[in-house]
């Protein structure tokens, strides 16, 4: 038996080592990588955000009532209360209601004239006569004087307008003969009027508005006559109560008339008070009535209406309702999320808020000074509101 020798193949070797050098890369990328999280770290650590928001004056109305007295308490008002009855007549003429022509009789004024030297006289009615064939008569009868004159009113012949006129024209006086006439002649001393008039029909509008101009000018005497009374030199504001007690018209609406007469009476009772005071207790009322969340923002009401709720003559004492419009801001800084502006750059969200009802202004302020860029966390975000 012949035995077979088997070659055998050659061993492979092993592997070299790595370089060392291999390590100190692997090392070194760590530490780079772990200094560049513990720098993140603190990066995002340090960062803080100042959101600095100058939220809108809004007006906002408040009310209070002001107990006035003569001799005040605690939290009443210094002042007087005083009454008084005041009443006037006066005419006013009828402009709303549409008018109608009404056909009447026109007349003037003539100066009659007498050149020649002997008196002239003329009885009532006598005729006179214009160039243009308009025939008029005097109102009386009357002399005219040797070279002299005399004046006296003339009226139409006839209804009708085509008798008015206003320029002047010379008359003759057709009774007398024609050489008479020639001394004795007349001509008008005032334009002839009458022959068409406006009549109008009273309404409640016309009605309505000289109460109107009537009751303010009984208002005004009355307040320098309650002033008077008052006579004292610190009380120089008032509220009044105006009641009307009495009107009457002598022409009633629906009735034909160019003009009427009215009269009225008020009960007026003025609650005087001092200016300064008043302005300092409502600012010290008004100051619990402000909105929850909302704060005045100015000193002083933008504006003040005055209303007497209650008065009382005899006692001088009165509550005045004011009701005052004052500037408020909010004080809720829940107007602003943060969720809408977390990792924004600075201008983005100064835009983004400022788009926000009731915000004025938003200044954002980031440390460190070269960060543009709003923290994303919630709690290194501080808002402020001016």
């Amino acid at each position: 038996m012949t035995l077979r020798r088997q070659k055998l193949r050659p061993r492979e070797a092993f592997p070299a080592p790595p370089s060392p050098g291999i390590y100190k890369k692997i090392a070194y990328s760590f530490v780079a990588l772990t200094l560049l999280v513990v720098f993140a770290a603190l990066w995002f650590s340090s960062v803080r955000a100042t959101v600095s928001v100058r939220v809108t004056r809004e007006p906002t109305q408040v009310s209070a009532d002001v107990s006035v007295a003569r001799a005040p308490g605690e939290g009443q008002l210094a002042g007087r209360v005083v009454q008084g009855v005041f009443e006037k007549i006066q005419e006013f003429g009828v402009q709303e209601g549409q008018g109608k022509s009404v056909e009447g009789t026109s007349k003037g004024t003539v100066r009659l004239y007498n050149t020649s030297g002997s008196d002239q006289p003329l009885v009532k009615t006598t005729r006179l006569l214009t160039s243009d064939g308009r025939l008029y008569h005097i109102s009386d009868g009357v002399t005219v004087p040797a070279k002299g004159t005399v004046d006296v009113d003339a009226y139409a012949d006839a209804p009708g307008k085509s008798f008015d006129f206003d320029q002047k024209k010379k008359m003759t006086v057709p009774g007398l003969s024609e050489s008479r006439q020639q001394s004795v002649y007349a001509e008008n001393i005032t334009a002839f009027t009458g022959g068409e008039s406006l009549v109008r029909v009273l309404t409640k509008a016309d009605i309505d508005a000289a109460g109107k101009v009537l009751e303010d000018a009984i208002l005004a005497q009355a307040r320098q006559a309650l002033q008077a009374e008052v006579s004292d030199g610190r009380f120089t504001e008032a509220v009044y109560v105006v009641k009307r007690t009495e009107e009457k018209t002598d022409v009633q609406v629906g009735e034909e008339a160019n003009s009427f007469l009215m009269s009225m009476k008020l009960d007026v009772t003025g609650v005087y008070y001092n200016k300064t005071d008043l302005q300092a207790l409502v600012r010290e009322k008004v100051q619990s009535k402000v909105p929850e969340g909302r704060v005045i923002a100015s000193r002083d009401p933008t504006r003040m209406d005055f209303s007497v709720e209650s008065a009382d003559a005899g006692s001088e004492m009165a509550t005045i309702r004011v009701t005052a419009e004052i500037l408020t801001k909010i004080t809720d800084t829940s107007i602003i999320s943060k969720d809408d502006i977390v990792g924004l750059p600075v201008l983005d969200a100064e835009r983004l808020l400022e788009q926000k009802n009731g915000i004025e202004k938003a200044t954002i302020t980031v440390r460190p000074g070269w960060v543009r860029r709003l923290p994303t966390l919630h709690d290194h975000i501080t808002i402020k509101l001016e």
